[in-house]
């Protein structure tokens, strides 16, 4: 009885638009539902109904929080929100607090002395982190107060002003004293990253072959020896490489090491390690692609169980997916059974290779094709790209929510899918996009538009996670240029880390699917990765 019931209200609740409190009560603590009380929130509901709301909020962030000040009565909030969404100029005859919570350390650097002065000596007593980030950038060389300050502000200035600005005050050969002060803190992993991925930082950038890595993370590390292979120190890399791969904790973080250990030495035993690999990756691929060894590790076709009409898993609501989340965790035998005999139509071809992905500890690759029927009149270029995306995306998920509030099989923004709406002149539904018909439809809509202005799949990647603007500006730039590492070390200098593995993940998923969709047009390695210009 109890679980009809619970059926009967999620029926309820993807039959209408309208989210009540009581089917909100009903749902498991999860990003899930905080993507519903995100909906809730713009529903016409009373302050006492948006507070009951956000008590049940399982990650708060930005989006939620604007939405329940705007429902809400408290007259200190909406103050509060005024402030942060105050135009920066207008900042500056605020009051301390107003300052504290709406001033960006980037948004100050576009104000001139007289205005920093002005800020300062309103927030010098309240608020002294902030002023000792201020008097940084009002300073006449701010480099050398920014070397002279303590940790905690040396980070929260150096970390947040801004690439221009970095460039113009902050390219400056640093002392060892400096990095020595910062090298026992977290925040320098993100410092030496901001170096190394900004190509005009030459002058900080030989600052950091100074450095040693013992104390210092795997991604610092890391950062430190593609930095040391730019600047043509390859003996030093090879040090920080090794120092790295012990730190290395992911199967694909040590391929990776790995692969720029042979190219830097052209030694055949780090290739038939990477050839060894079982991890699918960009590099496996790679030294596989030399070595000409069958990867016996992908699986293409999952034979499922014959359909049982009294046991079907109902792919449209995101609870019933989360259950099986937390539940296949720790596969065994017995639950593995459960979902062979759950999982059984295509709709769910998807989730079976999830589990047993798991089932197997990883050590196979399931690269399914599930929702063939939606995109098979596209050519066989596209539906590989669909399908590399969808499975970095998704993995075929048609119910998956991402903490941004990303929807679908293909992940798709909840402003972006409105705006396809618009322009394929369809009523909009949001949930609609948990439809993967809809959703692929859609996300072929958006990738029309970029293949268009991007002429490969690594930078249609880019522009899926990142946007077509950074990507334009990331081709514009001295990245993907010819020389002896690329197109792989322009692929390691991505000033954002979510995009940089993204891309990989994609292009690599693109290989296996392009010639495993595409077999009388089977596409080299060298050629895929024949990108720079």
């Amino acid at each position: 009885m109890k679980k009809l019931f619970f059926l009967i209200l999620t029926i309820n609740i993807f039959a209408s638009d309208t989210i009540t409190m009581s089917w909100l009560k009903q749902q498991p603590n999860s990003i899930a539902k905080d993507f519903y009380i995100w909906r809730y929130l713009d529903q016409n509901i009373t302050p006492t109904q948006a507070l009951e709301a956000c008590k049940q909020i399982n990650t708060l962030n930005n989006k939620l929080f604007f939405r329940y000040i705007s429902k809400s009565n408290d007259d200190t909030l909406k103050d509060y929100t005024s402030c942060v969404k105050s135009k920066t100029k207008d900042l500056i005859n605020k009051k301390p607090y107003c300052i504290e919570a709406g001033l960006s350390v980037y948004d100050a650097t576009k104000l001139t002395k007289n205005n920093l002065n002005k800020i300062i000596n309103k927030v010098d007593n309240e608020y002294p982190l902030l002023s000792k980030k201020l008097k940084i950038l009002n300073s006449p060389i701010p480099f050398n107060t920014l070397e002279m300050s303590d940790s905690e502000t040396f980070f929260n200035t150096f970390n947040q002003v801004g690439g221009k600005y970095r460039v113009k005050y902050f390219n400056q050969y640093f002392s060892l004293s400096t990095f020595k002060k910062l090298r026992d803190k977290k925040e320098f992993e993100q410092t030496i990253k901001l170096i190394v991925t900004n190509l005009k930082m030459n002058k900080a950038q030989i600052s950091l072959l100074n450095l040693t890595p013992e104390e210092l993370s795997y991604r610092a590390v890391f950062h430190l020896a593609i930095n040391a292979i730019r600047h043509k120190k390859e003996d030093l890399a090879l040090i920080y490489l090794e120092n790295a791969y012990k730190k290395a904790y992911y199967k694909m973080q040590k391929d990776n090491i790995t692969f720029w250990q042979y190219k830097l030495t052209n030694n055949k035993k780090y290739l038939d390690i990477l050839a060894s690999s079982w991890d699918i990756n960009l590099y496996s691929l790679y030294a596989n692609n030399i070595v000409k060894k069958d990867l016996n590790n992908i699986i293409f076709n999952i034979e499922q169980e014959k359909i049982d009409k009294t046991n079907i898993f109902d792919t449209t609501i995101p609870f019933n997916w989360l259950r099986v989340l937390k539940d296949s965790k720790k596969m065994n035998d017995k639950k593995l059974s459960k979902y062979n005999n759950l999982f059984t139509t295509k709709d769910t071809l998807g989730h079976l290779a999830f589990v047993k992905e798991r089932y197997d500890r990883y050590k196979n690759s399931y690269y399914v094709t599930p929702f063939n029927q939606y995109i098979d009149d596209l050519t066989k270029d596209k539906q590989s790209l669909i399908y590399a995306i969808a499975r970095q995306e998704s993995r075929f998920i048609p119910t998956s929510i991402s903490s941004a509030y990303a929807m679908g099989v293909m992940q798709i923004m909840p402003f972006l899918s409105k705006a396809i709406a618009k322009q394929l002149k369809e009523n909009y539904n949001i949930d609609n996009q948990l439809n993967p018909k809809v959703n692929l439809k859609y996300a072929s809509h958006h990738l029309k538009f970029l293949e268009k202005r991007l002429n490969h799949p690594l930078f249609i990647a880019y522009a899926y996670n990142g946007g077509i603007g950074f990507t334009k500006r990331l081709l514009k730039s001295e990245l993907f240029k010819k020389g002896k590492y690329e197109p792989y070390l322009s692929m390691e200098l991505l000033p954002y880390d979510e995009t940089k593995k993204y891309g990989k993940k994609v292009l690599t998923n693109y290989f296996v699917y392009q010639n495993h969709i595409n077999k009388q047009e089977k596409v080299s390695f060298n050629k895929l990765l024949n990108i720079v210009n």
